[in-house]
């Protein structure tokens, strides 16, 4: 549960910030019958999350995107993204499980993309401007091998499942995007006081606007969706969950947290915004859930000011 507490006139975070992020959106998020969910947490790019106990904080931390078929209830990683650069380790993890990835760069005057899955890699130098067939051939490679057994599912029950049904039709009404598996660093962004274990947690859903039609793609508003009952949580779990209600309350973000009501099949929501009251929603109510989170957007709209916002997650 988040406490109601005051908002402040937020900046939110950026998530497409430069020009390798820029290309990415343009070419892959711009192929038909896909779309992309952007900083999603590496480890819930792999159909078994990884337990490599020396690259537990990188798999927390998130690739640049994950390419997803656009309607597909389980939201399978089809392609993963990455911009930064990755580790060794890393790409041994996207190697041996057969997670086809593509390394996106910038160069002067030139892009340059390795893709690589299951054996094969291929590196293609081109300028900018003449990307579709370096896209189209990797899409194509990616798909010829694609097994929903190898790659990691971005909606994990039927919760989120339900949920993100109700939030895709409301967004694409408003120019929204919906997000998942997002660490609470790349959410909310880079703030100083942030502890580096809270910045790792990750957040089930987070609004954006669109980036396909804003320059920045920022966050508008993270929801944290959990199913199962505080007695059932690990103790971890229970203590990060309370110290991101009480960072967001304390520093004025808006955020949304949905956890099981006392009556069975139906959920609690609660929201750190002023004047947003708790509500309990029956998990199959799909208009339920579209007029809660029209509300909160449409209260949002007062607080939220575009442009300058924050640039960068905590990396904790």
């Amino acid at each position: 549960m988040i406490p109601e507490g005051r908002t402040n006139n937020l900046q939110p975070n950026r998530l497409v910030l430069e020009a390798a992020h820029r290309l990415a959106v343009d070419r892959f998020g711009s192929l038909a019958g896909y779309r992309l969910s952007l900083r999603p947490s590496r480890r819930f790019l792999f159909a078994e999350p990884p337990t490599v106990q020396n690259l537990a904080v990188e798999l927390r931390k998130p690739a640049f995107a994950a390419l997803i078929a656009q309607g597909d209830p389980d939201a399978r990683v089809h392609l993963v993204i990455e911009t930064d650069n990755v580790s060794p380790g890393i790409r041994a993890l996207y190697r041996a499980a057969k997670v086809p990835y593509v390394h996106l760069r910038v160069l002067p005057a030139m892009a340059d993309l390795y893709y690589e899955t299951d054996g094969i890699s291929i590196e293609y130098k081109t300028a900018p401007d003449h990307l579709d067939y370096a896209v189209h051939s990797i899409l194509e490679h990616a798909e010829s091998s694609f097994n929903p057994a190898r790659t990691g599912s971005l909606l994990r029950n039927t919760l989120q499942k339900t949920l993100h049904s109700a939030l895709t039709s409301l967004t694409e009404e408003m120019d929204y995007s919906v997000h998942l598996q997002m660490p609470f660093g790349y959410a909310v962004g880079y703030r100083p006081d942030m502890p580096g274990a809270i910045a790792r947690q990750t957040i089930e859903m987070v609004i954006g606007r669109n980036p396909m039609t804003t320059e920045a793609a920022e966050v508008v508003l993270p929801i944290r969706v959990e199913s199962r009952p505080i007695e059932e949580r690990d103790e971890e779990t229970r203590a990060m969950d309370e110290q991101v209600a009480a960072f967001v309350v304390r520093s004025g973000i808006p955020m949304v947290a949905v956890e099981p009501a006392t009556r069975e099949g139906s959920y609690s929501v609660t929201c750190s915004m002023d004047g947003v009251d708790e509500a309990v929603i029956e998990e199959s109510d799909i208009q339920g859930w579209s007029r809660y989170f029209e509300g909160v957007l449409s209260e949002l709209r007062d607080h939220l000011t575009f442009g300058n916002g924050q640039g960068s997650g905590n990396e904790g």
